[in-house]
């Protein structure tokens, strides 16, 4: 298996064609390694001018999919093919010529060695960063508030009723096309399920967020068309303190939209109470 590296960067300006090397991926043949510059990504983000939550996204979404296929490589009785192919010199090359938004891709480099966490944080303060520091998560007090609510006043109440924090991925519930995180989740002859949308976050991570929970609940109906009538599916998010902005205006539509109830953090209880009411169980292995 060849050995490769290309550097991840963020473009805050991509008609100026200039950009910040934030990240080091480099793959042998047992794995991947992948690290980020905590202070590249701050500056990334300062430089992106009220858009640095995008920064965070796409390092969680890069930091997701290695640790997938990493898993998969740990255990070769898996299928690994689709994820595995998503990751290849080939797929880097591409993106390095065609992905010209904010994120970027150098085009792969080549090793000839044996690479070990040394030679790793070596190349990576070589081509990234002179400091390589393995960070600790940032605390942001109002995601701590707002999942402590939620936590408190439903999933305290039907951990052992339905399923809970769960990770949906496309083996979990075929006809999924991509791994989901779903607060809770039963069924009694229909579904009730619930999901946290952080409306304080930006509009970007908002919308994939609801873009995906609504795919999730279309999938969830093709896939069980024998069930009850009555589903009910939440959202719960608090509503935004800018009235004028594009997260104010996602929220309302929400507000508005029959396909889902929307709650704030402080009524996830409600939840909890039609759960208990319906005797909703779990219905997936797990």
């Amino acid at each position: 298996m060849e050995t490769f590296y290309t550097i991840i960067k963020i473009a805050p300006n991509s008609l100026a064609g200039d950009s910040l090397s934030i990240g080091l991926l480099l793959r042998d043949g047992n794995r991947f390694w992948l690290h980020f510059s905590a202070e590249k990504k701050s500056l990334a983000k300062q430089l992106l001018d009220g858009k640095g939550d995008i920064v965070d996204f796409v390092v969680k979404q890069i930091e997701q999919k290695v640790n997938e296929v990493n898993e998969r490589l740990n255990n070769p009785q898996n299928e690994l093919f689709q994820l595995d192919n998503l990751l290849t010199s080939d797929r880097f090359n591409h993106l390095s010529v065609y992905c010209n938004g904010i994120l970027r891709f150098t085009e792969p480099s080549y090793l000839n060695d044996i690479i070990n966490e040394e030679k790793f944080v070596k190349l990576f303060k070589l081509l990234v960063d002179r400091t390589y520091l393995k960070e600790k998560p940032e605390v942001d007090p109002k995601e701590t508030k707002f999942r402590s609510i939620i936590e408190t006043k439903l999933i305290k109440r039907v951990h052992n009723k339905v399923h809970t924090n769960l990770e949906l991925t496309p083996e979990r519930l075929p006809g999924l096309f991509f791994n989901f995180n779903i607060d809770c989740l039963g069924l009694n002859g229909a579904f009730i399920g619930a999901k946290s949308i952080p409306f304080y976050k930006k509009n970007e991570v908002i919308d994939k967020e609801l873009s995906h929970y609504f795919s999730l609940i279309f999938t969830l109906n093709l896939m069980y068309p024998d069930r009850k009538a009555g589903d009910k599916f939440y959202i719960i998010g608090d509503e935004p303190s800018d009235v004028n902005s594009k997260e104010h205006r996602t929220w309302e539509n929400i507000k508005n939209n029959r396909a889902v109830s929307l709650l704030y953090a402080e009524q996830a209880d409600v939840v909890a109470e039609e759960i208990e009411e319906k005797n909703a169980t779990q219905f997936l292995a797990v």
